[in-house]
């Protein structure tokens, strides 16, 4: 009669809804035994979302939403390494990281000049899918370049437009080929660093690539300039060869 009990009790828990996906069931002997149950009966969760890895300028970043904040002063049209300029090897990047993106992510694209509000491309963020990524692409693809180089301006737009995205994994990538040309704005490192980093309530990484040259201002002030905001956010920093 006890074994009888026991194996009912056990049958009666396996019909009640809601129960985990295994169930504990007597055997004739009065030992317990656990049984699998059909798909659909266990207790699942959602399914932890990994970021995608872009390459940029040979280096891989994680992300779910990935800020680009560009230069397209005059300089950048100088010739690169390779001969090409460097502006249209920064589009070149641009657009070979967006293709690999899914629909998963969302891009905003800004191109800084001397313009107090500059270019913008994706407020709020766009996300990747087929449609909308080939409209981005042309549209970075077209855009001409300009004069002055006021980087604060599009580095605190984007930290801005960052706050617009529940995506978990943002990330921000500032391209520069040297120190900041802003008109009625401050142009001391010290001051762009300032303005940026109070700007970054997400905490998000910032990365930065230089392009500039190998001496000169661009280089004694420009450069560390970079490199101190990627150090501050736990970024990446790249000289682009």
């Amino acid at each position: 009669m006890k074994v009888l009990a026991v194996v009912l009790l056990a049958l009666g828990i396996c019909m009640l809804p809601g129960h985990l996906g295994w169930s504990a069931a007597a055997t004739v002997g009065g030992d317990v035994a656990f049984l699998d149950l059909p798909d659909g009966f266990g207790v699942t969760g959602e399914d932890e979302i990994e970021p995608e890895i872009i390459e940029f300028y040979t280096d891989d970043y994680e992300g779910d939403a990935f800020f680009f904040c560009l230069d397209r002063s005059w300089s950048m049209t100088l010739p690169a390494a390779s001969g090409e300029s460097k502006y249209a090897v920064m589009k070149r990047e641009v657009v070979r990281a967006l293709q690999g993106l899914t629909a998963r992510s969302v891009v905003s694209v800004v191109f800084y000049n001397v313009d107090l509000d500059p270019l913008t491309y994706g407020d709020p963020p766009i996300k990747m899918e087929a449609g909308a990524k080939a409209q981005l692409i042309s549209r970075i693809t077209g855009t001409p370049s300009s004069n002055g180089s006021c980087m604060f301006r599009g580095a605190e737009k984007l930290l801005r437009i960052a706050l617009k995205t529940q995506n978990e994994f943002r990330t921000m990538i500032i391209v520069a080929d040297g120190r900041t040309h802003c008109s009625n704005g401050d142009n001391t490192a010290d001051g762009v660093f300032n303005r940026i980093i109070a700007k970054n309530v997400t905490r998000m990484p910032i990365n930065t690539v230089y392009t500039g040259q190998m001496s000169g201002e661009d280089w004694t002030i420009g450069k560390p300039l970079l490199e101190r905001l990627a150090r501050a956010t736990n970024g990446k920093f790249k000289i682009a060869k």
